[in-house]
């Protein structure tokens, strides 16, 4: 069961945002299904492990083909090839994927870097957590975040942010480390 606490979106957004972030997802979408989040998007197929390939001559061929690449000259653009991702979240998984970033990273209270998909989540979930709301979805692509979620009274509210707009938020997150309001964070 997933329990909402104050600042819950804003913690379960980033986690997610982690733990999605090797992908480099093209397109994003996250909503949020009963007390699991399900997070769906595109990213390149390079980005999807194969567990296949998990050889002992593996890096011995990445080695063999990135020396080769050096050698030869490309003649044409490289083939991007999409392939879709999906990822469920419960509560126990938030929780877990937490304490291991947590150990991985060292310091807690260290300055977070805003431009990685964890930060700009987590700066969503803020917005969300500002209003005391319950997301509903958010989609992000390449060039802006949209994002829709429930206020503390029930209403729908629908808000769009261009890159440059979310940078801007997370700037003034950052300064404050948390403490904007709803009416400071420019969403609204």
């Amino acid at each position: 069961m997933i329990e909402q606490t104050s600042g819950f979106h804003a913690r379960a957004l980033r986690v997610i945002g982690q733990d999605l972030a090797d992908l480099i997802p093209e397109s994003l979408s996250i909503e949020l299904h009963g007390n699991e989040f399900v997070a769906n998007g595109f990213c390149t197929k390079s980005r999807i492990k194969d567990e296949s390939s998990k050889t002992p001559w593996r890096n011995l061929k990445k080695l063999f083909d990135k020396v080769a690449a050096m050698i030869r000259a490309p003649n044409r653009e490289p083939d991007l090839e999409f392939v879709p991702f999906s990822r469920t979240y419960n509560g126990d998984d938030i929780d877990r994927l937490d304490r291991q970033e947590t150990i991985r990273r060292g310091a807690p209270n260290g300055i977070p870097d805003i431009y990685t998909l964890g930060e700009r989540l987590r700066t969503i979930g803020k917005v969300i957590d500002a209003h005391n709301g319950r997301i509903v979805r958010i989609f992000k692509d390449l060039h802006q975040i949209v994002f829709e979620y429930q206020d503390a009274q029930g209403s729908l509210r629908k808000e769009e942010m261009s890159n440059t707009e979310l940078y801007r938020l997370q700037q003034r997150y950052a300064a404050g480390r948390g403490g904007a309001t709803p009416n400071e964070s420019g969403a609204g």
